[in-house]
């Protein structure tokens, strides 16, 4: 499937563990193939470019920046959202199957001389709240995306959804 990163906007990874009132660094795992490569180790992509948490990390924002032809196998580089569809084509990469779709939209915003498009989602899946928006340029993806329990989102669903709009693409 094409969108796992959308999960990725809201589930919480914990680099360390804590025990005892004592914050206690994971164990490092040594490869001792590492190096042997004819290839070269490749360093891991990042999964986020930024992300934001609630201090109970139930409240997340985050930003996945990905080539857009790993969201839709295409020859040509897209240059902009539409190059993956329309509003509706492109809820099939950027809404995950089984989600309840509440709003979507396309926002045009005047940049320099041209306009540039963004898709902004907004759905539920299980008991989490989504806003996201994305948008193409130079063939990236640029993803923001808002989330938080169904119960939090009636509090600081405006904020979450705010934050996810404000994304800018310079």
């Amino acid at each position: 499937m094409a969108f796992p990163f959308v999960f990725h906007l809201f589930s919480t990874i914990l680099w360390s563990r804590r025990y005892k009132h004592k914050e206690i660094k994971s164990s490092c795992n040594h490869d001792y193939k590492a190096g042997l490569s004819y290839y070269g180790d490749k360093a891991k992509p990042k999964a986020f470019a930024a992300r934001f948490a609630s201090p109970d990390r139930s409240e997340v924002l985050s930003v996945v920046i990905r080539p857009s032809n790993q969201l839709k196998i295409n020859f040509l580089e897209a240059k902009d959202i539409t190059d993956l569809g329309t509003l509706k084509e492109a809820a099939k990469i950027f809404v995950p199957g089984g989600a309840n779709l509440y709003t979507a939209r396309t926002i045009k915003v005047k940049e320099d001389e041209s306009l540039r498009t963004y898709y902004f989602y907004e759905f539920g899946v299980d008991a989490q709240h989504v806003a996201l928006v994305a948008a193409v340029n130079s063939g990236k993806a640029y993803i923001a995306g808002a989330a938080a329990p169904q119960t939090k989102w009636e509090d600081d669903g405006i904020k979450l959804r705010s934050a996810a709009i404000s994304l800018s693409i310079i």
